[in-house]
C-alpha cells in the first residue's frame, strides 16, 4: 500500500507545478537533461560541451584517456527522460504538448518521494512525532517548491541523499529526557500545588511533544530501517549524477567506523568496511556501464568532473565566488521563511551545551542529530572553498536542514482537546503553534506565484510558441541571447530545422588568456556584428573550420528587448540593433514578459523577450 504522506506529497506536488506555465532558472534543467535524451530518442538537437569528449594530451596513459579526455557527465540521469521520450516517440504523443508535460512528471515523482523521505529521516534523527512537522516543512519550502519538480540534476541528488541518510545508521535515538517523563510531570504538578518551592524549581515551562514521542511505541514504525547497503548505493549514485555530497560521506563514513570500533570492535569494524566498499565499488560499476550502454565508450564522469572542476579549475570561468557565499547568500535563500528557528535549532544541535543560552540547552537535541549537524557543517564549509558556487550547490542539505527546524518552531506547540476546526486538527498533525503555523504557510505565496508564473516565462514560452507554428514556419532560428537562455530542441522538436545560438564555452584544451566566447564576441559590437558577420556566428579563428551555420538568413531571431535600443557608430553612421535588424528584413512578430528587470540575473536579460521574422 502507498503511504498516506507520500499521496499527500504526490498530491501536492503535482498542484504545484502541473497548472503553473514552466518558467526559466538555470540553463542546467534543459541542458543537461532534456537535450541529451532528446537528442538520444529522436537524433536532433543541441549537446553542450559536458556530453562531449574533451580534448586530452596523446600519450596513452589512461588517466588522460579516460579521466583529462573523458566526459563530464553520466546518463542516470537523463537517462530517465529517455524513457520518457522513447514512450512519447512509440505512442505518437511527441508532436503534441505532452513533449513538455511528460517530463515535469518526473520532476513531481522526485520531489514527492523527497518529501516522503524527509518525512522518514526527522523520524530517525530526531523523534517519530516530528515527521509530520518535517513534511509540512519540506512542502512549504520555497526552495523546493521552486527546484524540485525540476530537471536540475540537484534534484534526484537530492532525493537520494536524503534516501540514503534515511538508512544510513546514526546512533540509536534516546527516550524522553526524564524531565518530560509524563509521570515525573504529573508528580511535579501535584508537589506544585501543596506549595513545594523544590518543585516549583524542577517543573518544565513547557511540555516537549516531540521528544515525548519517542516513548509511544507504535510511531517508530514510519522510519527507515538501518540498511549500510542500502545506504551507500543511494549515496553512490548521486555522487554519480554529482559529487558534490562527498565530504558529508567521507564525515560520516569515518564517525561511523569510529563508532562501530568503539562500541563493537575490530570484527565489527571489517564488516561495516567491506559492505560500504563492496556497494560502492559495485553501484559505481554499474553507473559506469550504464554510460557505457549509451556512448559506446568507456569514461568516469566523476573523476572528469573533479579533474576540471577542482584541480583544472573550470568552473571558476562562469564566475568566481567568495568564502562567505554559502553563509551569506545559500542558506539564508534556502532556509526562507525559516531562518530564525533554524538558527536556534542549530545551534543547539551544533554547539556545546555549555556554551548554550539556557533556552537553547532546553531544545531536544539527540545524538543523531547532533552528528547530522557536525556532518553537514563540515560539508558546506569545505564546498565553501570552491572558486565557483550556486545557491543550488546546497539543495542536497535542505532536507536535513529543515529538520533542525523542528526542536525550536514545535517548542509553543500545545494539543487542545476537543479539535473541533480542520485548520485545528491540520496544527495538531504538524505540531505547530497558531502563529508559526500561518507565517510558514504563507510567507511564501506571493514569492512562489511570481517565480512561477511571471519570472523567466517567456524564456520558456518563445519555444512553445514556435513549436505551434503561431509565428509561421520555422526553417531556421538563431538566438542571439546570453547562452543557453532557451531551451532548444527539447521544447522545440522541430526535426528539419536549421538553428544556432550564442555559446560561452569555457576554455579546454585552449589558450584560457586569449579565449572569448561567442556570446562576448556578439555582446561587444551587437550592430558591427550583424553588418558584418551575421548570419555567421561570431566566433575566433581557430572556430571558423568547425562552423555549420547555413549563409542563408534564418527565418526567426530570438533576442532581448535590451539590446535592441543599443547605438553604435560605424563607418560614420549611427544606428540600433533594432535598425540593424529592419535593414536586414526582420520585423517584431512576438514579445514575451520575462518578469521584473530588476530581478534578473543579468543585465542582458532585460527588457522581455521579441522575435523578430524575416519578411518574404
Amino acid at each position: 500500500m502507498i503511504p498516506k504522506p507520500l499521496i499527500l506529497a504526490f498530491l501536492i506536488r503535482t498542484l504545484l507545478t502541473l497548472p503553473f506555465p514552466q518558467t526559466y532558472f538555470q540553463p542546467d534543467e534543459f541542458y543537461q537533461a532534456l537535450e541529451p535524451a532528446h537528442n538520444h530518442v529522436f537524433g536532433y538537437g543541441y549537446l553542450t560541451w559536458e556530453w562531449r569528449d574533451l580534448p586530452s594530451p596523446i600519450t596513452g596513459d589512461w588517466w588522460d584517456m579516460y579521466v583529462v579526455g573523458g566526459r563530464m557527465r553520466g546518463w542516470i540521469w537523463p537517462g530517465l527522460f529517455v524513457g520518457v521520450y522513447k514512450v512519447l516517440q512509440i505512442s505518437g504523443l511527441d508532436g503534441t504538448e505532452m513533449i513538455t508535460i511528460a517530463p515535469r512528471l518526473v520532476g513531481i515523482l522526485v520531489a514527492a518521494l523527497t518529501d516522503y523521505y524527509t518525512y522518514k529521516l526527522a523520524s530517525k534523527v530526531l523523534s517519530p512525532g516530528a515527521s509530520a512537522s518535517a513534511l509540512f516543512l519540506s512542502l512549504t519550502s520555497l526552495f523546493n517548491a521552486h527546484l524540485l519538480p525540476r530537471s536540475l540534476s540537484t534534484s534526484p541528488e537530492t532525493l537520494l541523499t536524503t534516501m540514503a541518510l534515511c538508512y544510513f545508521p546514526f546512533p540509536a535515538l534516546p527516550s524522553s529526557s526524564p524531565a518530560q517523563d509524563p509521570l515525573k510531570l504529573l508528580s511535579s504538578d501535584k508537589a506544585t500545588k501543596e506549595g513545594t518551592s523544590e518543585a516549583r524549581l524542577k517543573k518544565p515551562e513547557r511540555l516537549d511533544y516531540i521528544a515525548m514521542d519517542r516513548d509511544v511505541p507504535w510511531l517508530p514504525t514510519i522510519k527507515c530501517e538501518e540498511s549500510l547497503f542500502l545506504s551507500v548505493v543511494f549515496a553512490t549514485i548521486a555522487l554519480s549524477i554529482r559529487p558534490t555530497t562527498a565530504s558529508l560521506w567521507a564525515y560520516l563514513g569515518i564517525d561511523l567506523i569510529a563508532r562501530t570500533l568503539r562500541q563493537s570492535g575490530v570484527t565489527s569494524t571489517e564488516r561495516v568496511i567491506a559492505v560500504a566498499a563492496i556497494s560502492l565499488v559495485a553501484t559505481f560499476a554499474a553507473s559506469t556501464f550504464i554510460d557505457y550502454s549509451f556512448t559506446g565508450r568507456l569514461y568516469f564522469p566523476s573523476l572528469t568532473f573533479i579533474h576540471h572542476n577542482l584541480i583544472q579549475n573550470i568552473s571558476s570561468f562562469y564566475g568566481s565566488t567568495n568564502y562567505l557565499y554559502h553563509l551569506t547568500q545559500s542558506l539564508p535563500i534556502l532556509l526562507f521563511p525559516v531562518w530564525y528557528w533554524w538558527i536556534q535549532g542549530f545551534a543547539a544541535s551544533l554547539l556545546p551545551r555549555f556554551i548554550l543560552p539556557s533556552r537553547l540547552r532546553r531544545l531536544d537535541t539527540p545524538q543523531p542529530l547532533r552528528l547530522l549537524a557536525r556532518a553537514v557543517t563540515f560539508s558546506i564549509t569545505t564546498l565553501s572553498f570552491s572558486p565557483h558556487s550556486e545557491w543550488r550547490f546546497l539543495h542536497p542539505f535542505l532536507p536535513s536542514l529543515l529538520i533542525f527546524v523542528i526542536p525550536s518552531i514545535t517548542t509553543t506547540y500545545a494539543p487542545k482537546v476537543p479539535c473541533l476546526r480542520l485548520s485545528q486538527a491540520i496544527r495538531q498533525y504538524t505540531r505547530l503553534a497558531k502563529f508559526p503555523f500561518y507565517f510558514v504557510l504563507f510567507s511564501p505565496v506571493l514569492p512562489f506565484l511570481y517565480l512561477n508564473i511571471f519570472h523567466g516565462r517567456a524564456q520558456v514560452e518563445v519555444m512553445n510558441v514556435l513549436r505551434r507554428g503561431d509565428l509561421g514556419e520555422i526553417k531556421s532560428l538563431v538566438a542571439l541571447t546570453p547562452c543557453h537562455s532557451v531551451p532548444w530542441q527539447s521544447h522545440l522538436h522541430v526535426k528539419n530545422m536549421e538553428g544556432w545560438f550564442l555559446t560561452c564555452e569555457p576554455p579546454i584544451g585552449v589558450n584560457s588568456d586569449t579565449h572569448r566566447t561567442q556570446q562576448s564576441f556578439f555582446y561587444q559590437s551587437p550592430v558591427s556584428y550583424l553588418q558584418e558577420v551575421f548570419p555567421y556566428p561570431p566566433a575566433q579563428l581557430h572556430e571558423i573550420s568547425n562552423m555549420t551555420a547555413s549563409p542563408a538568413e534564418p527565418s526567426h531571431l530570438i533576442l532581448f528587448g535590451e539590446i535592441l535600443g543599443r547605438l553604435e557608430t560605424h563607418k560614420g553612421v549611427s544606428s540600433t540593433v533594432s535598425d540593424e535588424l529592419v535593414h536586414l528584413g526582420y520585423e517584431r512578430v512576438w514579445y514575451g514578459w520575462n518578469g521584473f528587470d530588476l530581478l534578473q540575473d543579468e543585465d542582458e536579460r532585460k527588457g522581455g523577450l521579441t522575435v523578430w521574422r524575416l519578411v518574404t
